[in-house]
């Protein structure tokens, strides 16, 4: 039971990265929605939501933007990105009964720091990554060229929306579509993952503002996955660990966020 957990946790970690903090895309403009430019589905939102949606979460990547996500006994995180200045901060906890493990992401530009505590035989400092080293579509691709707010990955997981009342939207996501799915993960949970229920709201002009997903239908008791996003336009402060607490990373971490 605890391995399973974990594997949705850790899936839900996944989950969230890649529709949390991908906001940084490489020229902070928001114009690559998917299936067409955000001023364009201005004009078709009211015939097809999913263009709404795409619309919404691209708009996330044209300000700066606090995030703030949650999964009852299974992870919690908040952080910060600002899309013009290329730079993001994010802290989470994964936990599967006594199995804890927090994660610390600092992004600046090219430039990845990553800190993992609870995880055995792991560095206690800053680890240091090039980010273009980092495979698109891994966990760690936080900046992903192109794709702002992770719209994309989010509207290729779509399986199916509709309308939910003013501003809310319900569909379903495929889980397996994810550019950044967790293949070992996915694996386990099998046909489960292909139709994961969904929720998600913007606000009046037309951002984005909550997407919960129901990871309960995974395994009972995991809780959903609910992920806020807030505080459009306010400062943000990233700031850059010291020289004295960096190491580089390891290859080998590298390679398990790759995989």
């Amino acid at each position: 039971m605890t391995t399973r957990r974990l594997t949705v946790s850790g899936l839900a970690l996944v989950t969230a990265l890649s529709f949390g903090v991908a906001g940084c895309n490489d020229n902070g403009t928001g114009t690559a929605a998917p299936s067409g430019a955000a001023g364009t589905a201005a004009t078709s939102a009211a015939a097809d939501p999913r263009q709404e949606l795409a619309a919404a979460a691209t708009k996330l990547g044209s300000d700066t933007v606090k995030v703030k996500m949650s999964m009852a006994g299974g992870l919690n995180g908040s952080g910060a990105m600002d899309p013009a200045a290329k730079k993001a901060q994010m802290a989470m906890n994964v936990s599967a009964g006594a199995q804890s493990i927090k994660m610390d992401i600092v992004m600046l530009d090219k430039d990845l720091y990553l800190k993992i505590t609870g995880m055995p035989n792991m560095s206690n400092k800053w680890m240091h990554v090039d980010a273009s080293k980092v495979k698109a579509g891994s966990s760690l691709d936080v900046m992903p060229g192109g794709d702002p707010a992770g719209a994309s990955k989010m509207i290729n997981s779509v399986v199916d929306v509709q309308r939910d009342g003013e501003h809310r939207f319900k569909g379903t996501l495929d889980l397996t579509k994810a550019q950044s799915a967790n293949a070992a993960a996915l694996s386990a949970l099998g046909d489960k993952a292909k139709a994961v229920p969904f929720t998600a709201t913007v606000d009046g002009q037309g951002r984005l503002t909550d997407l919960t997903v129901q990871m309960s239908t995974l395994q009972p008791g995991v809780g959903d996955l609910k992920t806020s996003y807030s505080d459009f336009g306010a400062p943000v402060s990233v700031n850059k660990p010291p020289a004295g607490q960096t190491t580089e990373a390891p290859s080998e971490l590298l390679n398990l966020f790759n995989a």
